[in-house]
């Protein structure tokens, strides 16, 4: 796995150049064409079968607000698509829908967003809906996560060789059987996990902008309201839009920092702690160690508000059980408690009582 990623960079480099993070922002001066490929969700399937707005469509709607958008085309995103899929149409320039072919879409875009792959890996799961027993073949899922790798890899190769110019945002994963037992969920995420990991390392050797979706689906397990399918409610298609047009939106503050508690006037003594001077109200501090979002709250929901990175640290004032534990980082900011992402330490007991008196 980890020599057919590092073969996948060193692709990109020789291809490409070394390339930078991609823009978060674009010239708001400059009109938007918006080209969206993937599977259903791209398309707007909804959890009852049927086809409605996906997150596209909700991306387009801001850009439309914004003044911006010159065309919209998501008549290439269908449901079911698997990687292979996606690829195979720009590979055999297909057209599809009233346009002129999706490699001249394409060749207009400014913005693409692409999300393949899961189906992929669906099509390996065998679920007994009535004991709601999952199997599988392992070489055959190790298979299948190959040929994501290679068909996705293959994909933003083959897009930026036709417009080399376009910002493309990647799309990671949810888990989509939330509803399953609890013993099957581990598997699940794993497997999760790993499909993100290519997707990210993919996204990032290329230039691309990686969207990470996982933690606010499975913050609300109501935007999946039908236990018999894999698909967001609308609800759940404009949360995901949301987390896009933070890469997107060229008003949203570049990194938006946690604001710590105003200390009261009373004077408390300086003490420091593993290189820090710990702050009236702190309980202890957080270690980002992989990429992560950083939220607000409102009207019971979370809101994103940015990625933190991983090396970051923050104080932490507080903890709770909500939206499956989250610390208070200051400023109305949340970090989801999740392993292997985040690294909490506390001080001593004797330390916290000379700062929390």
């Amino acid at each position: 796995m980890i020599k057919f990623v590092t073969k996948i960079c060193l692709i990109f480099a020789l291809i490409l150049g070394l390339a930078s993070p991609a823009s978060a922002f674009w010239d708001s001066n400059k009109k938007v064409y918006y080209i969206a490929l993937g599977d259903s969700l791209a398309a707007g399937q909804t959890p009852f079968g049927s086809i409605g707005k996906g997150y596209p469509d909700f991306i387009a709607a801001e850009f439309k607000e914004a003044g911006v958008l010159d065309g919209f085309v998501k008549s290439y995103a269908k449901s079911g698509y698997t990687s292979k899929q996606v690829l195979d149409d720009i590979r055999n320039n297909v057209t599809i829908g009233q346009n002129a072919g999706i490699q001249a879409e394409l060749k207009k875009a400014t913005h693409i967003t692409l999300n393949a792959g899961a189906n992929d890996l669906l099509r390996q799961l065998q679920i007994d809906r009535t004991t709601e027993a999952v199997t599988f073949d392992e070489a055959e899922v190790q298979k299948a996560m190959a040929g994501v790798q290679q068909n996705l890899t293959d994909t933003v190769l083959a897009i930026k060789a036709i417009n080399p110019t376009a910002e493309i945002y990647i799309m990671g994963y949810y888990n989509p059987l939330p509803h399953l037992p609890a013993q099957y969920q581990p598997l699940l995420n794993n497997s999760l996990a790993v499909l993100n990991t290519i997707i990210e390392k993919i996204a990032e050797a290329s230039g691309s902008s990686y969207i990470s979706i996982s933690q606010t689906i499975a913050a609300n397990i109501g935007y999946l309201p039908n236990p018999q399918d894999v698909h967001l409610s609308e609800e759940g298609y404009k949360a995901v839009a949301d987390l896009f047009w933070t890469f997107m939106n060229p008003e949203m503050p570049e990194k938006p920092a946690p604001e710590e508690p105003k200390e009261e006037d009373k004077e408390i003594p300086v003490v420091y702690w593993e290189g820090m001077v710990l702050k009236k109200g702190q309980i202890g501090k957080l270690m980002i160690d992989k990429p992560i979002n950083l939220w607000t709250r409102a009207d019971g929901k979370l809101k994103a508000v940015r990625v933190l990175n991983a090396g970051e640290t923050y104080r932490v004032y507080g903890y709770d059980g909500n939206f499956g534990g989250q610390y208070s980082v200051g400023g109305g900011y949340y970090v989801t408690k999740m392993d292997g992402y985040v690294n909490y330490k506390t001080p001593s007991k004797e330390k916290l009582k000379l700062v929390n008196p």
